[in-house]
């Protein structure tokens, strides 16, 4: 019955189109970003990104590019010459990434850096068509409708221009969000907004996003981190630290935060005692694709206009 009564408050919220913005769990985040998610996921964001090719002279854009990991991966394979346009929507996160461009920025003539803060929706309808050789998406494709972002991502790239993306799936840390929900299901009036996420279930998913936005898939993987987390209060600390709970401050009922999070964690403690361990694993995907080149006439065949076609 509890669960009944989750999914007409559920069902409220939507018709009410109460939304949570996941920006101020960034904005929290920020500053501790680099050091709860970034070495632990971020090995694993450098080796996607290995998985596109990047040459010096090449036109970049990174949406949601969060505290600047892969933004300073990319500038470094530039080697001092090409472009790159990034978006974050956390104003917190992008102060932090621009401390790292600085950095690696000072002194080259030949590379432009921008970072803009904003909705990556709206940053790539803004951009010019066949702009850019490559796009990267880092852990926020699921804040959007996937499958019209990367529609968008194949109107700006070059023909033969190359797309990455690596993404949390919707099995990760499955122990904390199956006892959110029972947290919820017990008293639905905590939770005041929906977190809006288009998580996949795998990497096949999201190379059907791919196809169904005309681009070519080139490499699709699924991959899990355990997280560094064994303990009820350390996952906790985990997840609201590196960003990986994003959104949970505009779900919950105002003032009643802390409740919540106590009620997971005695949770968290029960599953503990049961199974004498508490493995909490980061489940996500990588996909790579490219934007079509298209195929060239074939020999002997005539243009439009060498068949007289205005």
């Amino acid at each position: 019955m509890s669960r009944l009564r989750l999914a007409a408050r559920a069902l409220r919220l939507a018709l009410n189109r109460a939304h949570a913005d996941p920006t101020a769990d960034y904005d929290a985040a920020s500053s501790d970003y680099d050091t709860f998610f970034s070495p632990v996921m971020g090995g694993h964001s450098t080796a996607a990104l290995a998985e596109v090719p990047i040459a010096p002279g090449d036109s970049v854009v990174e949406l949601a590019c969060g505290t600047g990991h892969l933004t300073a991966e990319i500038i470094r394979r530039l080697d001092g010459r090409g472009t790159v346009r990034a978006v974050d929507k956390s104003p917190g996160m992008l102060d932090v990434a621009r401390e790292k461009v600085r950095a690696l920025t000072a002194g080259t003539s030949g590379l432009g850096v921008e970072l803009s803060v904003g909705d990556m929706d709206s940053f790539i309808r803004g951009l010019p068509d066949r702009s850019a050789d490559l796009v990267v998406v880092g852990w926020a494709i699921c804040y959007t409708k996937p499958a019209r972002l990367l529609a968008e991502i194949g109107r700006v790239l070059r023909p033969g221009g190359r797309v990455m993306v690596i993404e949390t799936r919707a099995d990760a840390h499955q122990a904390l969000t199956e006892g959110l929900e029972k947290v919820f299901a017990d008293d639905p009036s905590l939770l005041t907004s929906l977190i809006r996420v288009s998580l996949p279930k795998n990497a096949a998913t999201v190379a059907r996003w791919f196809t169904k936005a005309g681009l070519t898939v080139t490499g699709q993987r699924d991959g899990a981190q355990v997280i560094p987390a064994h303990t009820p209060a350390a996952v906790l600390e985990w997840v609201q630290r590196s960003g990986a709970a994003a959104g949970f401050k505009t779900a919950v009922d105002n003032g009643r935060e802390q409740l919540v999070l106590d009620r997971v964690e005695a949770g968290l403690a029960e599953l503990l005692r049961k199974k004498g361990t508490l493995e909490i694993q980061h489940t996500f995907v990588v996909v790579t694709g490219a934007k079509p080149v298209a195929p060239r006439a074939r020999h002997g065949a005539r243009t439009g206009e060498e068949a007289g076609v205005a």
